[in-house]
């Protein structure tokens, strides 16, 4: 059903019949972390491993998410990205499906793909007809643009350009206008905004879906003064060095001050103190919840976008890598009928949510018959012994990348496949017993992995997944268009500096935009290479 007709079937539905506000609606809250690992809290992923937590984070607000409701042990996110999960998520499909696999998709560019013929979570939640508010508030996804247009009521895109990476290290980027430094990568702002709008709701009544997408912990890291000071005392305790570690960061005007040895020792602290911020503006926001009476008809998702940049151990790799580090990511769910302090074991993914807050929500409206997500209610409602529907094909991570290694990994049951793009070569491991991917099964078992080919293969051609040899092409083209672009203007500057009599004020801007046609195809030039080198390569890693 494409999005007109289902906007029409909609509003036929309405005057045909007047909802029924339901007393039990229940809210939903996705809180998306962005760039952050399995293990890089203080929570476990599993319960009684303490070794899956990071001994310098302290995130206690997420410890009381845990406590009052279900963590998942093998939750995946979309896409080591971010902007093909958050694609993803939105719409409840695999990246290979959606077709972006990242911030400049080549074949997507060329293709013309419109995301906007897809249904997002808000204008499911629309379609519902239950008299749902929307609101999303944070970090978009470049491709979708602006989300008003995907059936969000409300939005914090107030700038000239959809928000994107650049507003967490900007309050606005096109003037480079510097965030406060009491709103380290906005999430205090991020706080005001959601708390805001929870207040609406508690005044209001309307049931609602609020998706709060964080910048942190995201490059460029900060926090502040006081939560980085506590660390920095913290990270100089425990490497011996007397007194605390200077506060001087790489950016700041002084900081050839700092001595290189303990500049290391400060992004750590620095980062510990950017998790606890989060962590603290998460909390502010569970508060407002359980202020204006919401938080026991609510229900909590807690995720990240991404694996984390940091280290992942016992995971290998992290994020842009199709490793369990940069696939497998921590998630906590808290909500009506979700047993407190509990832990589900089975593999479930971010495009998941989308059927499952159907579902919750009781909407009688059809879904999409090309999603891939499944709905969670049973494991939120009986842990383990819940019954998933049967996924027509696992849990398929295709990521054709032409700025990294290019793999696809696709997990069935407690086995996960990865193929190498380039070189065609397999590997199979058992992550559900060997979570740090050491042990490759390939030879071991090869009728499993010959099975596992066939059916990932079949589930790449259904959805037309873009091939690695049509992004190379495809990138190719556009570098050389762009060389060529670069060499036609450098000639016809150059060709404008012989003119006689030419004024000083004129040579010195010609002179000015050939440096930076030449840096230009230069740069080109260089990613050309590069994309070669890639091309050839069987790396891993």
């Amino acid at each position: 059903m494409n999005k007109i007709f289902r906007a029409l079937f909609v509003t036929l539905f309405s005057f045909a019949a007047l909802p029924i506000q339901a007393a039990e609606t229940p809210n939903f809250v996705i809180i998306y972390a962005d760039d952050l690992g399995y293990t890089q809290t203080s929570v476990p992923m599993m319960k009684g491993r303490p070794e899956l937590t990071h001994k310098l984070h302290q995130t206690p607000n997420l410890e009381k998410l845990a406590r009052r409701g279900m963590r998942f042990s093998h939750a995946y996110c979309p896409s080591p990205v971010c902007t093909s999960s958050r694609a993803s998520i939105q719409f409840g499909m695999t990246t290979a499906r959606v077709g972006c696999v990242s911030i400049h998709d080549v074949v997507m560019n060329k293709k013309q793909i419109d995301l906007g013929t897809n249904l997002s979570i808000a204008e499911m939640f629309k379609e519902a007809n239950k008299g749902y508010v929307t609101a999303f508030f944070g970090k978009g996804c470049t491709p979708m643009g602006w989300f008003k247009d995907h059936g969000y009521d409300e939005t914090d895109f107030i700038h000239k350009h959809p928000n994107g990476n650049a507003h967490g290290d900007w309050w606005e980027p096109t003037t480079k206008t510097p965030i406060p430094a009491d709103d380290p990568k906005r999430v205090f702002s991020l706080a005001k905004t959601s708390t805001d709008f929870l207040k609406e709701r508690g005044k209001d009544k309307k049931p609602f879906y609020l998706m709060i997408s964080h910048y942190a912990v995201h490059v460029r890291n900060t926090s502040l003064k006081s939560t980085r000071e506590k660390y920095l005392k913290i990270v100089a305790e425990e490497n011996g060095i007397e007194g605390s570690i200077p506060d001087i960061s790489r950016f700041d005007k002084n900081a050839d001050e700092m001595p290189k040895k303990l500049q290391s020792l400060w992004e750590k602290a620095n980062y510990a103190g950017m998790m606890e911020n989060m962590d603290s503006s998460i909390g502010m926001v569970l508060d407002e919840l359980k202020a204006q009476g919401l938080d026991e008809n609510t229900y909590v998702i807690f995720s990240s976008d991404n694996g984390g940049g940091q280290s992942n151990a016992p995971l290998q790799g992290g994020k842009a890598k199709m490793w369990e580090g940069g696939l497998r990511i921590p998630m906590i769910v808290a909500g009506p009928g979700v047993a407190a302090n509990s832990q589900c074991d089975k593999p479930v993914a971010q495009w998941d949510y989308l059927t499952t807050m159907h579902d919750l929500a009781g909407s009688a409206a059809a879904l999409p018959d090309n999603l891939d997500g499944i709905s969670l209610r049973p494991v939120l409602e009986h842990g383990n012994d819940g019954e998933l529907a049967k996924r027509d094909t696992g849990l398929v991570f295709h990521f054709p990348a032409y700025y990294t290694v290019p793999i696809t990994s696709y997990r069935d049951g407690d086995f996960k496949l990865m193929r190498h793009l380039n070189s065609g070569e397999i590997k199979l491991f058992n992550v559900a017993g060997d979570m740090g991917e050491s042990n490759d099964l390939s030879r071991a078992m090869p009728e499993k992995a010959a099975d596992m080919v066939r059916k990932l293969d079949a589930y790449l051609e259904k959805v037309g997944a873009w091939k690695m040899e049509e992004v190379y092409a495809t990138r190719t083209e556009e570098l050389e268009k762009w060389i060529a672009d670069d060499k036609e203007k450098v000639a016809k500057i150059n060709q404008q500096l012989k003119t006689d009599n030419l004024d000083a004020s004129d040579r010195k801007k010609l002179q000015a935009e050939l440096k930076s046609a030449q840096s230009r195809q230069t740069h080109h030039l260089s990613n050309l290479e590069k994309l070669n080198q890639n091309r050839k390569s069987s790396r891993w890693f």
